[in-house]
């Protein structure tokens, strides 16, 4: 029995080992090419939190409140002309809300979008999407177009590689209401608006009886750490010299307020969350917009 025993544990560390090779960044990146025509060129170099700026200089620093880990990248020739190429990076971030959070940082709202992965779009000159943890970045290289076809066979050679379901962080629901335009929402990662003591959550343009506003949510651990955060708020603007107005109801604690840097303001605390519009004319406005904002809230 205790051989047996000492047969399964190595049987269960063997296969721990394959699994987690087999998902290293390295082998997630197709070879020896994504579609006929086109060819890795050499190995896939990756680069950790230590080395990025090596790849992306001057962007690294974007990445890392993501909870950046590892990217792999791997550049593609066109064999009928190796002057034409294809660089695709795959970055490894600290979850699928992180992995969202830095593709929000380069979406173009106006792009057009594919189906691929959570969520994707694609222009003359890159493709861009995000599954579960992993942000992917393709560009052309020694071009300034390329076809989109090209993009597309690599990034989906690239999705099929890619562990866990193309699902949408389920915090995005919040903002799944009419008023807030479509693919204009960022989740940031600390100091949201500026504000230091607004330390993540998403913002996205929305429309208010057809003028534009913006909308904020903050994602707090618990309802005690959101209150915090919402004394915290009103703190600040005592200190600035402005006085908001407070309002209690079933619905929570809400303010209006004239902020020093966002013209008319209102904020309500419910459960871990602090919902808010700014850019506003008149703060009263805003209510039945954070209703329905609330009203898409599954959990406290």
């Amino acid at each position: 029995m205790k051989i047996r025993i000492i047969s399964l544990f190595f049987v269960f560390i063997f296969h721990a080992f394959v699994f987690a090779a087999d998902t290293s960044i390295e082998t997630l990146l197709p070879s020896p090419g994504f579609s006929e025509g086109w060819i890795m060129e050499g190995k896939v170099n990756s680069y950790t939190k230590d080395t990025l700026y090596e790849h992306i200089n001057g962007e690294s620093e974007l990445y890392f409140p993501y909870g950046f880990e590892i990217v792999g990248s791997a550049l593609y020739v066109k064999i009928s002309d190796p002057n034409i190429a294809l660089v695709a990076d795959i970055f490894k971030m600290g979850s699928l809300l992180d992995a969202f959070g830095i593709y929000s940082n380069y979406r173009i709202p106006y792009a057009e979008e594919i189906k691929i992965g959570s969520e994707g779009f694609v222009t003359s000159s890159q493709l861009m999407f995000y599954k579960d943890r992993y942000f992917v970045r393709l560009a052309a290289s020694g071009t300034l177009t390329l076809e989109r076809a090209v993009f597309v066979a690599c990034a989906e050679a690239i999705a099929k590689n890619l562990p866990g379901e193309s699902s949408r962080p389920k915090e995005l629901e919040i903002l799944k209401i009419p008023d807030v335009t479509p693919k204009t929402e960022k989740y940031v990662t600390q100091s949201v608006l500026g504000y230091a003591f607004l330390k993540k959550g998403f913002i996205a343009e929305a429309t208010l009886d057809g003028k534009p506003v913006r909308v904020f949510v903050i994602l707090d651990e618990s309802p005690k750490a959101s209150i915090y955060t919402f004394e915290q708020y009103i703190k600040y603007l005592n200190e600035s010299g402005v006085q908001p107005y407070l309002s209690k109801s079933t619905s929570g604690a809400t303010i209006t307020v004239q902020d020093p840097l966002y013209k008319g303001v209102m904020v309500r605390q419910s459960g871990r969350y602090l919902l808010g519009v700014i850019n506003l004319k008149d703060p009263l406005k805003a209510a039945s917009l954070i209703d329905r904002l609330q009203s898409h809230i599954s959990a406290p």
